[in-house]
C-alpha cells in the first residue's frame, strides 16, 4: 500500500501540472478525449482478462510436484505473454487506423480543430496499449511469485517520466507541447514496462517468444476470456459513459470544459479508491486462486472475508470525510494556474457522488476476483452488464431532467457501481458457502456506523471552521482539511478498537 501511495501521488502530481498548463482549455478537451481511448479500449478489451484469466491459471500449477511446477507455469507465461503481445499490436493498428470515427463516437461536442488536434494525439498514444498488455501480464508473474512491491511501483515510473516532461517544458513548447505530452505518455509506459525486467530475472523468470495457440493452459486461459472480458466493463465504461455525459452537460449548461472537469474528478477518484483496494485487492488474488485450485473451501472464505474486512474498515472512514472535504481536496491539487475556483467547484460536485459509492468499488473489485479464481467468470459479467445499465439509464435520466448539472455524470457512476456491487454480493451469498458469514455481517455494520460517526463529525467541524475553500489559498484548504479530519479519525479508531473491529480475523 506504501508503495501504491507513491505511485497515486506521483500522478497526482502529473495530474496537477496538467491542470495548471492546460487548465479546462481546447488543447486540454482533445488530450483528455485522447488518452482515454486507447486505455480504455484496452481495459474494455484485455486488462482484466489478462489478469483475471492469467492468475487463476498460472498459479493452477501448484498441484504439479515442486521440481516441475516453476518451469511449466513460466513456459505458460511466455505463451501467455507472447499471445498478448501480438493481440495488443493488432488493438494498437486498428486504434490508428480508426481513431477519427472513434474520437467522434466518444468525444462528439468537440469544433473541428480540436476533434483534429484529438486524432493525431490518439494515433501517438494508442501503441502504448502494447507496452501496457505486457506489463499487466508480467506483473501477475511477480505477484504469483510472492513479489508485490516492484507490481505496485511501476505506475511510479510512468507518473514521473509525465511528471518529469511537464515540469521541463511547461508552456515553453506553445502548440507543440501537448504533442510532446502525448509522446511523453507513449516512452514513459514503455519505461515502466522495461522496469519489470531486472525483478522478473531475480525471481528466475525468462521470456521466451512462443506463440503455441495448442498449449493446454493458453486455451483454458482463453476459454475463460470472453465473459471476464466483458464482465471488466464497469470501470473503463464508466469512463466512456461520464465523457459522453459530460460533453451533454456541456451543451446543456454552462459549464466550459465538462469532459475535462469530469476527467479531473475522476482521477481524483481513481487515485482515492485504487490507492485504498487495489493493494488489498492485488495482495489476496494469487492465495485465494491458490486457496480455491487446492479446494479449501475453508480456508478461501477465511481468506476473502479478511480482505473484505480490512479494505472496508480503510476505505469507509476516508469516503465519509472526503464527502465533506471535496471541495478542499479539490482546490488543493488543482487550483492555480490556467484552473479556476470555478473549475474546482464544477469537479467537486462532479467527484462527491462517486466518493459515495466509494464502499461499493470495494465490493466490486474483490469479489469479482473471487468468482475468478473460482472459474465462475459469467457472475462479474452479469453484474458488470447491470451496472452499465444503471450508469446510462441514470445518466440519461438525470441530465435530461437537468437538476443536478456536472454532478449527474458522477451520480450516474456510482448508480453503476452500486448495482453492480448489489448483484455480486447477491451472487455471493448464494454460490460461495461461508464467505457471507454473520460475522463479517456485523462487522461492516459497525464499520458503518463508523463512517456515519466519521461524516457528521468532519459536518459539524466544517460548519464551525467556517469559510469557502473556493475562495482560499493552497495552506489555507490544508489547515482545514487536517482540523475536520483528525479528530474524525481520532473518534473512528478509537470506535474501531471499542467495537472490536481490525485488520484480519
Amino acid at each position: 500500500m506504501a508503495a501504491t501511495v507513491i505511485a497515486k501521488l506521483l500522478g497526482m502530481l502529473r495530474s496537477v501540472l496538467q491542470a495548471s498548463i492546460y487548465g479546462t482549455t481546447a488543447e486540454a478537451n482533445a488530450f483528455v478525449a485522447a488518452s482515454k481511448l486507447p486505455l480504455a479500449f484496452f481495459d474494455m478489451l484485455l486488462a482484466a482478462a489478462v489478469l483475471g484469466c492469467f492468475i487463476p491459471v498460472y498459479n493452477s500449477f501448484a498441484g504439479i510436484d515442486d521440481v516441475d511446477r516453476d518451469e511449466k507455469a513460466d513456459r505458460f507465461a511466455s505463451v501467455f505473454l507472447s499471445f498478448i503481445i501480438l493481440l495488443c499490436s493488432i488493438l494498437a493498428l486498428v486504434g490508428i487506423l480508426f481513431a477519427d470515427p472513434l474520437v467522434s463516437l466518444i468525444s462528439g461536442n468537440l469544433d473541428f480543430e480540436t476533434h483534429r488536434l484529438a486524432v493525431r494525439l490518439t494515433r501517438i498514444m494508442f501503441p502504448l496499449v502494447i507496452f501496457t498488455g505486457a506489463a499487466y501480464t508480467l506483473v501477475g508473474v511477480l505477484q504469483s511469485k510472492g513479489s508485490f512491491i516492484a507490481p505496485a511501483m511501476i505506475s511510479s515510473i510512468s507518473n514521473a517520466g509525465v511528471v518529469l516532461y511537464l515540469a521541463l517544458s511547461g508552456d515553453r513548447l506553445g502548440s507543440f507541447g501537448i504533442y510532446g505530452l502525448a509522446i511523453a505518455y507513449l516512452l514513459s509506459w514503455l519505461l515502466q514496462l522495461l522496469t519489470l525486467v531486472v525483478p522478473l530475472w531475480r525471481r528466475g523468470f525468462k521470456f521466451r517468444l512462443s506463440l503455441d495457440l495448442k498449449n493446454p493452459a493458453l486455451r483454458r486461459a482463453l476459454k475463460m476470456a470472453p465473459p471476464i472480458i466483458t464482465g471488466s466493463w464497469l470501470s473503463p465504461a464508466g469512463v466512456l459513459l461520464g465523457q459522453y455525459f459530460a460533453s451533454r452537460v456541456a451543451l446543456a449548461t454552462d459549464v466550459s470544459g465538462a469532459t475535462t472537469i469530469f476527467d479531473y474528478a475522476n482521477n481524483i477518484y481513481v487515485i482515492i479508491a485504487g490507492t485504498l483496494t487495489y493493494s488489498i485487492c492485488n495482495y489476496t488474488f494469487p492465495k485465494i486462486s491458490r486457496l480455491a485450485a487446492e479446494q479449501n473451501p475453508e480456508g478461501f472464505a477465511a481468506c476473502v472475508r479478511d480482505g473484505l474486512r480490512s479494505a472496508l474498515m480503510i476505505v469507509i472512514p476516508f469516503a465519509a470525510a472526503a464527502l465533506i472535504l471535496a471541495g478542499e481536496g479539490v482546490s488543493i491539487v488543482y487550483t492555480r494556474g490556467a484552473f479556476t475556483p470555478d473549475d474546482a467547484r464544477a469537479t467537486a460536485a462532479a467527484l462527491r457522488p462517486m466518493l459515495a459509492a466509494m464502499p461499493l468499488f470495494v465490493v466490486n473489485e474483490l469479489l469479482s476476483r473471487v468468482f475468478y479464481s473460482k472459474n465462475l467468470v459469467r457472475i462479474p459479467m452479469y453484474a458488470a452488464l447491470c451496472g452499465i445499465i444503471a450508469n446510462f439509464c441514470v445518466g440519461l435520466a438525470l441530465i435530461r431532467a437537468g437538476v443536478f448539472g456536472i454532478a449527474s455524470v458522477g451520480a450516474a457512476n456510482a448508480a453503476g457501481q452500486t448495482v453492480s456491487a448489489l448483484v455480486l454480493l447477491g451472487f455471493a451469498a448464494v454460490r460461495i458457502k461461508g464467505l457471507l458469514s454473520r460475522g463479517l455481517t456485523l462487522d461492516i455494520v459497525k464499520l458503518l456506523c463508523g463512517g456515519a460517526m466519521v461524516f457528521v463529525l468532519c459536518l459539524v467541524i466544517s460548519r464551525l471552521v467556517g469559510g469557502d475553500p473556493y475562495s482560499v489559498g493552497m495552506i489555507s484548504n490544508i489547515i482545514r482539511a487536517v482540523i475536520i479530519f483528525l479528530p474524525s479519525a481520532a473518534v473512528y479508531l478509537v470506535w474501531a478498537r471499542l467495537a472490536r473491529i481490525g485488520f484480519g480475523s
